[in-house]
């Protein structure tokens, strides 16, 4: 029976045991087992990469292996049932110290941990010292350090583990023998959520496992910390569900948003910006997916077949609408523009006001016009408009929209047919510098009222 004190989450209760447990470690967990295996033990380890990718785990497994009683040596499967095996799972071993480097990283607490490793080990083969996220160590306290690291007593063993590597003194990396835990991949956490969901019973589909996995970025922690609180919801687990859970902005709202960027929506774009923000969403996430987006317009345009890498293909027929509508160099400009902006949102206090400036940045020069997926009802509403608007009044209400400076010089043309996709323009021949510069924004104007793409002609008279 379940009980709140035999009650763990997930990512706990699922946590490595094993070198064999270690999920998409398999070159570092083969390495510490030839090591073992061959009594090749180095005096000091540096295991770095991202959080949640099995560092400590890794640390804890290898301080069992090496002091595992069900075995006359140290063995590369310790048993996790001999009194130092449960004792390290208890974090009680005399043996083993798991040392958090942010809250002792002072000078006096590397002294005193130089003093402890001169100690032999009591009743087992090795002391190990374990320091978690070694890197917010003082430069005096690594300093301190130094010595006993290249010079480790015999049977100690240090492991020190950090997400940042480089904020490490170059003379403590190197004299330790480094793995780089890499993250997970995107397939491999996928199939290692769904073992977990169906030992577990939790209701899932493969879109919300996927979606779980994105959002763990490669972080198996992440990941089933994620899966352990949605499966408290006691609903199926679908990928709205999981966008909804974390505050994210959902596949169809982000693909609208980059709709009314590209097609100049000015008013509508701010006002959906808003709308977004006073829902919860933070400026961050909104550009996190427009670039997320806009990445996958760029391969949609490039080749069709990389719809198979995009992000999420549940908005593929409109992703490849807008890709198919805008230009390659619309969206390279765009992606730069919300690389540096993300950049630079991060130093900015008014993150909102910044969020409003990128977004007017993104829209291009000559907005670009996306007509509609075509069909029988469509093309008879396009001849019905075709018949009850005439050409004249058209032209008439472009000229109204546009700058006052070129509501003259526009007046001076005459739209006069507009059949099978073209319009033609009687344009006088002394303007037709002007109108030729102008054609592509005069064929946007057209085509937004008539409500599809036309090819604009113009027929000059003297």
């Amino acid at each position: 029976m379940l009980t709140p004190e035999n009650y763990q989450p997930l990512h706990l209760k699922y946590r490595p045991q094993q070198f064999k447990d270690l999920i998409g470690q398999e070159l570092i967990s083969r390495a510490l087992k030839n090591a073992i295996a061959s009594l090749k033990i180095a005096n000091s380890y540096l295991f770095t990469g991202p959080r949640g990718t099995g560092k400590t785990s890794t640390a804890r497994i290898l301080a069992k292996a090496l002091n595992c009683k069900s075995t006359p040596h140290s063995t590369t499967h310790p048993c996790g049932k001999c009194p130092s095996c449960q004792s390290i799972e208890r974090g009680s071993s005399i043996n083993v110290n798991e040392i958090d480097a942010a809250s002792h990283n002072g000078v006096d607490d590397a002294r005193s941990l130089i003093e402890q490793s001169h100690f032999a080990p009591i009743d087992g083969r090795y002391r190990v010292f374990i320091l978690d996220e070694c890197h917010m160590l003082t430069n005096q306290s690594q300093n301190a350090l130094l010595k006993t690291i290249e010079e480790t007593p015999p049977q100690c063993v240090f492991i020190l583990c950090t997400t940042e590597p480089h904020k490490l003194l170059p003379t403590i990396s190197s004299r330790c023998q480094t793995f780089n835990f890499k993250n997970t991949s995107l397939k491999t956490l996928s199939q290692h959520l769904t073992q977990i969901a169906q030992q577990e019973n939790i209701n899932t589909t493969p879109d919300g496992i996927k979606a779980i996995a994105v959002q763990a970025n490669g972080g198996l922690r992440d990941g089933l910390q994620l899966l352990s609180g949605l499966s408290l919801l006691s609903c199926e687990i679908t990928s709205d569900l999981v966008i909804k859970a974390t505050n994210g902005l959902s596949p169809q709202t982000i693909s609208q948003l980059v709709q009314k960027i590209l097609t100049g929506q000015t008013l509508d774009l701010l006002i959906a910006g808003r709308e977004l923000i006073e829902e919860g969403k933070t400026p961050q996430s909104i550009l996190k997916s427009l670039t997320e987006t806009y990445r996958d317009l760029l391969l949609l345009k490039s080749d069709f077949k990389c719809h198979t890498l995009i992000s999420n293909s549940s908005n593929l027929t409109h992703l490849k609408q807008l890709a198919d509508s805008t230009e390659l160099e619309i969206l390279d400009q765009g992606l730069q523009q919300l690389i540096q902006s993300e950049a630079q949102l991060k130093t900015n206090l008014n993150a909102t006001v910044w969020l409003e400036i990128c977004l007017l940045k993104l829209i291009p020069a000559t907005p670009i016009f996306l007509p509609p997926i075509s069909n029988h009802n469509g093309q008879r509403k396009r001849e019905q408009q075709q018949s009850e608007v005439s050409p004249s009044r058209i032209w008439a209400t472009v000229v109204e929209k546009v700058n006052p400076n070129n509501r003259r010089r526009l007046s001076l043309a005459a739209l006069i047919d507009i059949s099978e996709g073209e319009a033609v323009l009687k344009v006088p021949s002394t303007e037709k510098r002007f109108f030729t510069k102008n054609q592509e924004k005069i064929a946007y104007l057209i085509s937004n009222l008539l409500g599809y793409q036309i090819q604009l002609i113009f027929k000059y008279v003297h």
